[in-house]
């Protein structure tokens, strides 16, 4: 029997001219349209497949989802249909629109993009999945190889066969078990929640487009591993390299946005497509306004290093960028502020690990008004701090046109250029210093500026800390000193096991705890060593039984 869908072969009023590819559910067709004189892709189903009740109903499904869309990104589905080859056999087969162009992985072989294209990429999706969300539906595998690239720069949205209804979703519908080559291409696109097998809604989707805005962006995956567990492994636990690693041109405010689609909380990712078409529209327009603006002025610098031929290196850098005058130089940390509070600097370089006080100390009391480029050489911090508040980081060592690119950032941030969008909020210093420190370290000290004095209060010295609106008042060896942060924030930096939230507003050091007693009706007070005495709240008792064993 010859084969049915050799070129030149029918398929109802479709006549076959070439195989396109191979997908989850049967090969795509490049086909010719009899009746209508156009060009289709014809997705094929054979009857060995039809037969598998599952298949069937993907088949059928994204058939039913497709067409419910009418969108200029998303190919369009023209009809559903079966061929009967005979014997009681036939084929089912999905007509739709056949792209021109190229699937965005086979772009991405030549590397990253420009940012030019990369943006306009990312916005036609976007509002392709907004289309999308607001009918309830899910796509469930937004990837490289789902996105079509025309000729003439337009995006067309793939395969549909995954997607669902946002109503009907179960927790056990995602399989990560297919077929070997379609698994390992597409978990690396996978939300932590799908990569788990939870049930799914269309923030999914938003963090798979965060995975491609970061391969666009870089030529990488961003939780890429060697084994499918490992990839997996990845996407639950680790946080990706920044994206300026690897690209010195991408704005600013893209990281940013990449940071938020891959948020592995949900909750904390974008909410809807269409947040995320805004702020992508945002970067479209600064991006192709950029170099539009007067001449900028200069800026005035400190460089904090306590190694001497850093700051030199620095120095250099500066002589040969222009623009930039440096106003002091620092050897730790403690120079360090109290040069930045007399000369009042644009821009801040500022090294991490520093005797007596390092970077994320120097930061907590130098206020957020100077621009910082943090300079490292030390990669193991939460890229996502630095992401959220400094203008840039320079991983020793780092390259002159680096040291530039990060130049551009800080005149960005500060102003200097009109079209670079405003920058958003920075975080709190004292919640950048708790998000930079490694994964369950804890807080070793306190530091707190007092005028032009700053205090060191190791953590095994304090007594216990009392909330006074935006400030927490530390009691440590019979002084207490004034500190702007919040309860919350000093208790999520603190040891649990050393130190317990005994109260809404204190928090206290469980070895300086003498005993417990009873004060009024349902109410207790926790006496310390010294003999102050502190209110028990009913959970803080529950607490404190728990960690005391009483």
């Amino acid at each position: 029997m010859a084969d049915p869908l050799a070129p030149g072969s029918n398929i109802a009023h479709y006549r076959v001219v070439s195989r396109l590819g191979e997908g989850g559910m049967g090969a795509v067709y490049l086909a010719d349209d009899l009746t209508l004189g156009r060009r289709v892709a014809l997705k094929v189903l054979p009857a060995s497949m039809a037969a598998d009740p599952e298949r069937m109903l993907r088949f059928v499904q994204e058939a039913r989802l497709a067409s419910a869309l009418s969108h200029p990104n998303v190919a369009y589905i023209y009809e559903i249909g079966e061929h009967h080859i005979g014997e009681g056999q036939g084929l089912r087969f999905l007509a739709m629109e056949y792209v021109e162009g190229e699937p965005l992985s086979v772009r991405l072989t030549r590397g990253p993009l420009p940012i030019s294209e990369l943006l306009s990429i990312g916005v036609q999706v976007a509002d392709a999945l907004d289309d999308a969300h607001s009918k309830g539906i899910v796509h469930r595998d937004i990837k490289p190889s789902n996105l079509m690239l025309t000729p003439r720069g337009h995006v067309k949205v793939l395969d549909f066969g995954l997607a669902k209804l946002e109503a009907d979703n179960k927790s056990d519908e995602t399989q990560l078990i297919t077929n070997d080559g379609v698994v390992l291409g597409t978990v690396a696109y996978m939300s932590p929640e799908q990569a788990l097998g939870r049930a799914l809604d269309h923030r999914t989707d938003l963090f798979s487009l965060g995975v491609v805005l970061y391969e666009m962006a870089t030529g990488r995956l961003p939780f890429a591993g060697a084994t499918i567990s490992e990839t997996i492994a990845r996407i639950l636990n680790s946080q990706p390299d920044a994206p300026a690693r690897f690209n010195y041109d991408l704005p600013e405010g893209f990281e940013r946005v990449v940071r938020k689609c891959l948020e592995k909380d949900r909750e904390r990712r974008y909410q809807s497509a269409r947040e995320l078409l805004v702020d992508l529209r945002n970067l479209e327009r600064d991006s192709s306004s950029a170099g539009v603006g007067a001449a900028p002025r200069n800026l005035t610098a400190v460089i904090v290093d306590d190694e001497e031929l850093a700051r030199a290196l620095l120095h250099e850098y500066v002589g040969s960028s222009g623009g930039i005058e440096i106003v002091a130089e620092c050897a730790n940390g403690f120079e360090a502020v109290k040069a930045i509070a007399e000369k009042k600097p644009d821009l801040v370089f500022l090294d991490v690990q520093m005797p007596k006080l390092d970077g994320f100390e120097v930061l907590e009391l130098i206020g957020q008004e100077v621009a910082v480029i943090f300079v490292t050489a030390y990669d193991q911090y939460a890229m996502r701090a630095f992401d959220e508040h400094a203008v840039d980081y320079l991983l020793k060592p780092f390259s002159l046109e680096r040291f530039q690119k990060a130049l551009e950032r800080a005149r960005a941030r500060l102003g200097e250029n009109a079209s670079v969008s405003k920058a958003p909020r920075p975080m709190p210093a004292t919640e950048l210093a708790r998000a930079a420190r490694p994964p369950q370290e804890f807080l070793q000290r306190i530091v707190v500026k007092e005028g032009a004095r700053v205090h060191i209060i190791p953590v095994e010295r304090l007594d216990y800390a009392e909330a006074q609106d935006d400030y927490v008042s530390l009691h440590s060896q019979g002084k207490s000193y004034l500190k702007e942060q919040t309860i919350s924030s000093l208790e999520a930096a603190l040891d649990p096991e050393r130190f317990v939230r005994i109260h809404r507003s204190i928090i206290v050091n469980l070895e300086r705890v003498a005993k417990i007693e009873p004060y009024a009706k349902d109410s207790r007070v926790a006496v310390l060593s010294d003999g102050a005495q502190l209110p028990v709240s009913r959970a803080g008792y529950e607490r404190l039984r728990s960690l005391l064993g009483d």
